[in-house]
């Protein structure tokens, strides 16, 4: 359960740091609901490859017991 909780937050702070990476180098004519938008589909494609990769290492986890 230890490695959940240990992955949840480094996924936090990779992907805060990670925006704000970002935050600092757009151009000062950027909407706030554009960021928005854009922060929203990172976060998804983040989550979405964070859970396939941990199916994917389970499996091949699983597999190789």
């Amino acid at each position: 359960m230890g490695i959940f909780i240990l992955g949840g937050i480094v996924f936090i702070v990779a992907f805060t740091l990670f925006k704000i990476s970002a935050f600092n180098k757009t151009k000062n004519d950027q909407t706030w609901s554009k960021l928005t938008l854009v922060g929203l589909v990172d976060y998804l494609v983040l989550v979405l490859g964070t859970l396939g990769t941990g199916i994917l290492f389970m499996t091949l986890y699983s597999m190789s017991h």
